[in-house]
């Protein structure tokens, strides 16, 4: 069993009890389980005191699958498939106040 991490270094803003999808393009390897982790960040900076609770969830995850043929022109009898994996993800900010997080996810094939 192989396991691959990917930091997706994208910092996703989400208001109070909002939420977004997100997705991952070129998602190798394909056959794959895909787990997906959101991680709250601290989202106030100051020398004051400050309280902050935050609580964010991943809500869904899905693989969509696209495949097409690209021929090398019209009259071409055979054409090359091109396939394409891609990993979505519903993010949801359960806080009553905006946040910040990074998702991690991780494939094991």
């Amino acid at each position: 069993m192989a396991t691959k991490f990917i930091d997706t270094k994208t910092v996703i803003d989400l208001p109070a009890k909002g939420s977004v999808i997100k997705h991952l393009n070129n998602a190798a390897p394909g056959h794959a389980v895909w787990i997906a982790h959101a991680v709250p960040l601290l989202t106030v900076y100051s020398t004051t005191v400050f309280s902050q609770d935050t609580s964010i969830e991943i809500t869904r995850v899905w693989h969509r699958l696209t495949a097409s043929e690209k021929k090398p022109s019209p009259q071409s009898q055979e054409g090359e498939l091109m396939v394409e994996h891609e990993i979505y993800f519903e993010i949801k900010n359960l806080s009553n106040a905006p946040a910040k997080c990074v998702v991690l996810l991780v494939a094991i094939s």
